[in-house]
């Protein structure tokens, strides 16, 4: 049951730290294109994985505090690709 706890434990870490990073990321400025290039890809993953995360975590049927949660994730994630690429 440890086990199972802590693979919970990275998920739910995982999901909600996804988004504000990925927001922290579209601050990031460089001159060098190459950066830009990674730092967008990363943003795409980090975004993709909090709201992927999110969307299964709330079709479960878990507790509202857990999808309140996923919500969170979502819409993180979700503006950290609309700051980045809608300008």
């Amino acid at each position: 049951m440890e086990s199972l706890a802590l693979v919970v434990g990275i998920i739910l870490l995982t999901m909600i730290l996804s988004g504000p990073i990925a927001i922290g990321l579209t601050f990031v400025r460089s001159a060098n294109p190459v950066l830009n290039i990674i730092r967008r890809i990363l943003i795409v993953i980090l975004s993709a994985l909090g709201i992927g995360l999110g969307i299964v975590l709330i079709l479960e049927g878990v507790a509202l505090g857990a999808k309140l949660f996923a919500l969170f994730a979502i819409v993180a994630g979700a503006y950290a690709v609309k700051r980045e690429f809608v300008r």
